[in-house]
């Protein structure tokens, strides 16, 4: 099985994966300067985080400001509602018939708000604004942005003289101990072929602050060749910061489901634990890869040609995308509800979406 899965892996063509390169590294290039300037006034934080205006530096052309200030509501062509922070007895009054209401969550459907979610799900928003690709505002945790210039000569000796250095082998940053994906299964039986380094809240001895990318960059990018990336639920489309914030640390991501990631992101940039029969399967591969320095660098080709943008640029995406949307419509109409903003909960939760427990079994999604 696993010499089977090495043959396959290496002859999978690099896809190009352009969908977000085009639509949002366009924007401060190619659209023309709007006259307008389009209010988008955020009801809540986003866990605790305050946006601010420069959010739009990479679509300046758009003319957009963001503010808290609740008293610009009806100067404002949409209001922002993160779902994790609304509550129900605090919500505007009215809504203006040319006002865009945006539900706004990048969690997956295991983890909406205990009451707004359900309570506001069905004539309250008119647009949805989610990691997922058919929301009306798509924000993705990350996305890639094809080079300018091509890498330099000593690219890959540069990156063989990096992995050299490298004398550990997987890492796993956890701060969620017990998931509906159930991955802390999968990774418990794992560790009986092949040793794993666990970091974070749920981790015994090895430390690091929940959120710290310092951090994570300063453990993982001299010392581990692969990290696991399994997500606390395993949902379509739901690929989160723990595969777009890793790939510069020079390790490999491992992950659930090959189906997942690979109509969202680029070929041979990750290892699917579903490719393999079992976590013996997977381990044995792994060891494989460590050993055979040609076979570990195929998975870093994609470097060549593309950037990965992620963290920096994850929220500037998203609501550069709105800016866009709100100048799009013409000035003062009355909106329509968008058919995903219909029936929120319908949309966003409707089965099939997401598979329950499936560390404990791993299968062909």
């Amino acid at each position: 099985m696993c010499t089977m899965v090495i043959a396959v892996f290496l002859l999978v063509p690099l896809e190009q994966n352009t969908r977000e390169i085009e639509l949002n590294w366009r924007l401060a290039r190619d659209v023309k300067k709007f006259g307008r300037n389009e209010t988008i006034l955020m009801w809540v934080n986003f866990f605790g985080e305050h946006f601010g205006q420069e959010l739009f530096d990479f679509c300046p052309q758009l003319s957009c400001h963001i503010t808290y200030d609740r008293a610009s509501i009806d100067k404002s062509s949409a209001v922002v509602f993160h779902d994790r922070n609304v509550n129900v007895s605090d919500l505007p009054e009215t809504r203006l018939s040319h006002q865009h209401f945006v539900f706004f969550l990048l969690e997956s459907p295991y983890h909406v708000s205990t009451i707004a979610f359900k309570n506001l799900s069905s004539g309250f928003y008119t647009l949805t604004m989610t990691y997922r690709s058919d929301s009306d505002v798509h924000v993705p945790y990350g996305f890639f942005k094809q080079k300018v210039k091509p890498p330099p000569s000593t690219f890959w000796e540069d990156l063989r003289e990096q992995v050299a250095m490298k004398r550990k082998l997987v890492a796993w940053f956890v701060s969620n101990c017990a998931t509906p994906s159930k991955r802390e299964a999968y990774v418990h039986v794992l560790r009986q072929y092949i040793e794993v380094d666990e970091y974070g809240l749920c981790a015994r001895n090895k430390r690091c602050a929940r959120n710290s990318r310092e951090c994570l960059s300063r453990v993982i990018k001299p010392n581990y060749k692969f990290y696991i990336a399994f997500e606390n639920s395993v949902c379509t489309e739901y690929i989160t910061e723990k595969y777009f914030d890793r790939l510069n640390d020079l390790v490999i991501p491992i992950v659930f489901g090959r189906k997942i990631y690979e109509t969202a992101v680029l070929n041979n940039s990750f290892i699917a634990v579903d490719d393999f029969d079992g976590p013996k399967a997977l381990a044995d591969y792994l060891i494989y890869l460590d050993r055979n320095t040609d076979a570990y660098l195929q998975y870093f080709k994609w470097m060549q040609h593309y950037d990965v943008m992620g963290a920096r640029y994850r929220y500037a995406n998203g609501f550069c995308k709105l800016c866009q949307l709100l100048h799009n419509k013409e000035s003062n109409l009355t909106v329509a509800v968008s058919q995903t903003a219909k029936d929120v909960m319908s949309w966003y939760s409707k089965p099939g979406t997401c598979h329950d427990s499936y560390g404990y079994d791993v299968h062909k999604l």
